[in-house]
């Protein structure tokens, strides 16, 4: 698979995630705005989205990180930042997913659920930009913006 294909592959998946994470957003906002106790529509649009997700990190991880470490100077910089971010996703999920949540009230559910939200966008968008950018993921060898001296 060329870094070309890395990207378009791993940017579909976002594009895919942004839309799965606005439909919970709703669901979220919808039970803040009610105060009502019933969760169970936003557990159910979580535990869609964790499974999602969970691929999408997977592949992520399988696509990136053979390449990310030495891609660059930053490279492992950048890898040991992918792997703390999807390791706190996937305990924040595990979490919200567990018997545990089950008993929280629903605004603090609702509020943690947007809190993991807004997590997973912004880690998408530094994503897209310090990782997937044609600049640092590229296929080839010639370094752009490079000069002789």
């Amino acid at each position: 698979m060329t870094h070309e294909e890395r990207r378009q592959t791993l940017h579909a998946q976002h594009r895919q995630l942004r839309a799965a994470i606005a439909e919970v957003r709703r669901c979220a906002l919808e039970l803040l705005g009610t105060e009502s106790d019933d969760c169970a529509g936003l557990r159910s649009r979580v535990g869609a989205l964790g499974d999602e997700l969970e691929r999408h990190l997977a592949d992520e991880e399988a696509l990136l990180e053979p390449i990310l470490e030495r891609i660059d100077a930053w490279g492992p910089v950048r890898l040991d930042l992918l792997r703390a971010e999807h390791a706190h996703q996937r305990a924040v999920l595990a979490l919200l997913r567990s018997d545990r949540a089950a008993a929280l009230p629903s605004l603090l559910l609702a509020r943690r659920v947007i809190s993991l939200l807004d997590d997973i966008a912004t880690d998408m968008d530094a994503e897209d930009r310090d990782l997937l950018d044609p600049r640092v993921l590229r296929d080839d060898l010639i370094q752009l913006d490079a000069s002789d001296a």
